[in-house]
């Protein structure tokens, strides 16, 4: 009972302090100028900046960033005619605009076990939902939804489709949108056992597989496939190496970004893109990192900002003062419920510790039994801290009194 009075305490008493003393901490918003070649800084609801740190007001931010605020320039009349000798056309503007976001809890999330193949050129204005969905294991199975079976005529062809483009079963990952909210339907990117990389879609109700040529070694560990306007490529793909590439459309090459810094597994993607550049936004946990690129994918220019994280904050020091350890179910950087175990940096909370430790001590040779036989209730709270010092008192040893 008092192991899990313990875990219980852990889990809540911490989820019930940061609820009452955190405070939200404002990322700033960056972006790329066009017209200023640097980047622009919202921090605030009224702090706009360049990232030299020079003060501008909202109307002068906004007529940095012309792509990002068109509509707006458009419609107070300070819409520029042309950008860099580029000539402003809002078809152009809105096919180029593009935006994706990948969240650290995506990429450590559960993946789902069926998909919905469209037919990429039924002749409809829309996309229908197709009647079945596939999975692949040893094979691949089309499954009606309606009754459950197995689709053995339309399995068999797919999965002799993969097999004869060098598909080594099971599949390690499926990518693709599995949505009618796109305008067209380009299947889905699959990397199978060996770690090779393949598209699979439906043509006319026939399998169209593509074996697409990798740098021997290169292991892709996440596939986020976009659907934008310009059809200029497939999707961002994250290397175990923490490396950025896009896969190009039709032609399927890959593409390495100028991108370093990114960890999927502790930081946040932002990438804008626009007729004149991409800007790429990496948020860590203490810092974030801007990188901005041409249209053709080459560096232009960079800019980092550090940021205290929560346990820098006052709030987060008197925590690391208390707590020895916060316990949770849930975690900001996963999709997954199981236990996550942040230790207090410091060892500030030893202190607290052993305060406890002695009013225990204290209480004990007070009621003048033997410290001998509550040794586990001492070891508890030397070693748990306040969790401990609750425990033992909300199921106290009786044994030997």
């Amino acid at each position: 009972m008092i192991f899990i009075a313990v875990i219980t305490l852990a889990i809540f008493i911490p989820k019930l302090y940061w609820t009452v003393f955190e405070k939200p901490i404002r990322k700033p918003i960056m972006h790329y100028s066009c017209i200023s070649k640097q980047f622009m800084i919202n921090s605030g609801e009224k702090e706009w900046t360049d990232a030299k740190g020079n003060q501008c007001s909202r109307d002068e931010y906004e007529r940095m960033l012309p792509m990002m605020f068109f509509k707006q320039l458009l419609a107070s009349g300070t819409l520029p005619d042309s950008i860099n000798g580029t000539a402003l056309d809002m078809r152009a503007v809105s096919k180029e605009k593009s935006f994706f976001r990948l969240k650290v809890n995506e990429v450590d999330a559960p993946a789902p076990q069926l998909y919905p193949l469209f037919e990429s050129r039924s002749g409809r204005a829309q996309l229908e939902l197709p009647q079945d969905f596939f999975r692949i294991t040893w094979r691949v199975d089309f499954i009606d939804a309606s009754t459950n079976q197995i689709l053995e005529e339309k399995s068999q062809m797919f999965s002799a489709a993969l097999f004869h483009n060098g598909f080594v079963f099971p599949a390690k990952l499926i990518s693709g949108l599995p949505t009618q909210r796109k305008s067209c339907d380009e299947g889905y990117l699959i990397v199978d056992s060996k770690d090779q990389l393949f598209h699979l879609k439906m043509i006319k109700g026939k399998p169209f597989v593509k074996k697409i040529d990798i740098p021997e070694g290169l292991i892709f560990r996440y596939i986020g496939c976009v659907d934008f306007k310009n059809k200029n490529f497939y999707a961002y793909l994250v290397s175990g190496k923490n490396e950025i590439y896009i896969l190009t459309q039709d032609d399927y090459k890959l593409i390495k970004w100028p991108v370093e810094g990114y960890d999927p597994a502790t930081c946040d993607l932002k990438i804008y893109g626009d007729l004149f550049n991409y800007t790429v936004i990496i948020e860590a946990e203490d810092h974030i990192k801007a990188i901005a690129l041409t249209p053709d994918y080459q560096l232009v220019d960079t800019f980092t900002e550090s940021r205290k994280t929560k346990e820098q904050l006052q709030e987060g020091k008197i925590f690391a003062s208390i707590f020895p350890a916060q316990l949770s179910m849930n975690s900001e950087n996963s999709k997954f419920i199981r236990f996550y175990l942040t230790p207090s940096k410091g060892m500030n909370w030893l202190l607290v510790n052993l305060l406890l430790l002695v009013i225990q001590v204290t209480w004990l040779y007070m009621r003048k039994v033997r410290l001998k036989n509550h040794w586990v209730d001492m070891a508890v709270v030397a070693v748990c801290g306040i969790y401990g010092f609750i425990a033992i008192y909300l199921f106290p040893n009786k044994f030997f009194d």
